[in-house]
């Protein structure tokens, strides 16, 4: 047997495997057109390899040209089947089609530029475009949201966590699959042509060409308002609706320029040192009898109330502790700017006061801006002289960069589930809260016995994460839903969950009321949960993907707790007087009679004309909802204000005016 039947034989019997058990995963047929196609892309990958060098020879001719312009039409297709995002190529803007042709005729045509080879030229183009395509369905099965190219840096979390989630699929992603396997066959077995040398001259020309017009294609892409004017936008709360209406790899380019932090309106460090004139930061050394308690601080993953989203009723109550608090408790409703994932983005507007409002979407700060020092709250437990300044996350540290970001928060430790032992109470394969709230009491009990100054710890929870399908490990089944077309796979398992946190915080609860120190725990969700599309349907009783303003705001809150063993002001903040999660901080510092920077006392004055500001918009004192842009908006000073100070505190490091932000001495 020859070298060349013995490859066949390999390939056919890889390809063979790969087909089988591809067609195992698949759960939904639907679609003649598609399996016709799906069938068209099989026979070609087990047909190529016997095809006679004289047919293939027809591509060395001008039918190779043909192929160059029809081809990024069949990725384009291809891609966006496998999205299924909903988008139509037949139906779609003129402007939409040509900007995805464009872009993938782009692709292509600069890898032909540089090699010259249309074998390696098609088949990387399939590669990446079916990479994209299914990679993409999967991250919006998961979290609702697609990929922007902020995404991009944070892969590692991805890969964290992605092991965790099914990977069925339907013909549309399995056709894109048996694309991809006909790429591999035409680059394994198209050779005619190939081996022809050319001018040098002639290459470095053609190369020449390709890098003036790839370089020349980023910049007006990715550094100009090119395609912001033409009106690609991005919907910053459903980047799902840009995709739908712009098509996915428009909207993936588009959100490059997003990425561009541009100053705030007439940026000015003046403004803020003036500021400091009317919030002055109260001082670590003052004797005013400012309290310093114990500060227990904990994010719990997916920690939110359905039943404020829609109506939704079950057997027994989700949260009857939480609910049951009114006693030295304030409470309510925390807006945040993510939906479904991207937990870092709420911890970075609680920690530092800071809004997503003003960054671009589908970026995290920990993974792209922060690179150095930064004052936060952490930084003023540090300055107040607090002992412990743990970070607690019981899970893998890369999560986010957080084992790099954290250090320039200033936290002394960070335990993650390496800190924890093998025999550790898991629900679901995680950590479980009321596991997790133990080890806050361990390290509390531990500082106490060395330092009487008080003690900081700020925990972000994992029992809670997505997928909430399936069968889950040591989770107890207390909760039914009663509402026949709520009871979709996976809403039990995470109402269960929820009440299987609030069983942990009432007992985290329990054991510092006996704690003779004053102590505060601030307690919070960063998110709601990524349950199906279908689901958040059926409660809203509209179609999620279409709510705006006030009505898609709605989605985007969590449930918070601020308790104290001591005397604080009682408040219960409804739907009507939430407040967004970049406040709570300094909520917190002021109820629980704490010291204050200038920064904090600013955002409580911001508070009363702007509560609840996150990542696309703001409702005014007025009620009403303003993009944050909207130059008609009675606030609109305020919030170029505000926009300013978030500008220094996270960007303009060489002039950031610390003693804003900071305690004084």
């Amino acid at each position: 047997m020859t070298q060349k039947k013995t490859f066949k034989i390999v390939y056919l019997i890889i390809a063979a495997l790969i087909t089988a058990f591809g067609l195992s995963q698949v759960t939904d047929y639907t679609g003649k057109r598609y399996l016709v196609l799906t069938a068209a892309f099989l026979i070609f990958a087990f047909g190529f390899p016997f095809v006679s060098e004289k047919v293939r020879g027809i591509l060395d001719k001008w039918p190779r040209y043909v192929l160059l312009i029809i081809y990024p039409f069949i990725c384009y297709f291809l891609t966006e089947c496998a999205l299924d995002t909903g988008y139509s190529i037949f139906g779609a803007k003129l402007k939409a089609i040509v900007g995805n042709y464009g872009l993938y005729c782009l692709m292509l045509w600069a890898i032909y530029a540089f090699t010259l080879s249309l074998r390696w030229s098609l088949f990387l183009t399939g590669v990446l475009s079916g990479m994209f395509g299914i990679v993409n369905y999967y991250v919006i099965k998961f979290r609702q949201i697609p990929i922007l190219a902020g995404d991009i840096a944070t892969t590692g979390t991805a890969l964290n966590v992605a092991k965790e989630y099914e990977y069925s699929y339907t013909i549309k992603q399995f056709m894109m699959i048996a694309f991809i396997l006909a790429c591999f066959s035409f680059f394994l077995f198209y050779r005619a042509g190939e081996e022809k040398r050319r001018d040098i001259r002639f290459r470095l020309i053609v190369a020449g060409l390709g890098v003036i017009v790839v370089i020349g294609s980023v910049y007006t892409l990715g550094a100009t308002d090119f395609l912001k004017n033409h009106g690609i936008t991005i919907n910053t709360f459903m980047p799902i609706k840009s995709y739908r209406n712009n098509g996915g790899l428009l909207t993936f380019t588009r959100s490059i320029r997003t990425m561009v932090i541009d100053k705030p309106k007439d940026y000015s460090v003046k403004t803020i040192t003036e500021l400091q004139n009317t919030y002055t930061s109260d001082s670590v050394s003052s004797d005013t009898d400012f309290k310093r308690p114990n500060v227990i601080v904990v994010m719990d993953e997916a920690y939110a109330d359905l039943q404020d989203v829609g109506e939704l009723h079950t057997d027994k109550e989700v949260m009857p502790f939480y609910d049951s608090l009114t006693e030295n408790a304030i409470k309510g409703k925390s807006y945040v700017s993510v939906f479904g994932g991207q937990t870092a983005n709420t911890e970075y507007e609680f920690l530092s006061g800071d809004s997503k409002a003003f960054l671009p979407a589908g970026t995290t700060p920990y993974q792209l801006y922060i690179k150095s020092f930064i004052p936060t709250l952490t930084q003023n437990m540090i300055l107040d002289n607090y002992s412990g300044i743990l970070a607690l996350h019981p899970y893998k540290k890369s999560g986010y960069n957080r084992q790099n970001v954290y250090p320039y928060m200033g936290f002394s430790r960070f335990i993650t589930i390496d800190d924890f032992t093998e025999d550790t109470h898991t629900i679901g394969g995680h950590i479980d809260d009321k596991e997790d709230f133990a080890r806050i009491i361990e390290e509390y009990e531990k500082a106490k016995a060395e330092s009487d100054e008080p003690f900081y710890i700020f925990n972000v929870t994992m029992q809670n994460h997505s997928p909430y399908a399936g069968e889950w490990e040591n989770l107890p089944d207390e909760i039914d839903v009663l509402d026949d077309n709520l009871q979709q796979d996976g809403v039990e398992n995470y109402l269960n969950l929820i009440h299987e946190s609030d069983a942990a915080l009432k007992e985290l609860v329990e054991y510092f009321e006996k704690v003779e120190e004053p102590t505060v725990i601030v307690y919070f969700g960063d998110h709601q949960p990524g349950l199906s599309d279908e689901f958040y349907d059926n409660l809203l009783g509209a179609d999620k993907s279409s709510l705006k303003g006030l009505d898609q705001m709605n989605l985007y809150h969590t449930r918070f707790l601020i308790w104290a063993n001591y005397d604080i002001p009682e408040e219960n903040y409804n739907l009507e007087s939430g407040i967004s999660i970049n406040y709570l901080q300094s909520v917190m510092l002021e109820a629980c009679g704490m010291k204050k920077s200038g920064y904090n006392k600013y955002l409580l004055d911001l508070m009363k004309d702007v509560p609840i500001i996150n990542a696309n918009g703001y409702v005014g004192a007025d009620g009403n909802f303003y993009e944050v842009d909207d130059k008609t908006s009675p606030y609109y000073e305020e919030i170029n204000i505000y926009n300013t100070l978030c500008y220094n505190h996270l960007f303009d490091k060489k002039n950031r005016v610390d003693s804003f932000f900071e305690y004084g001495e």
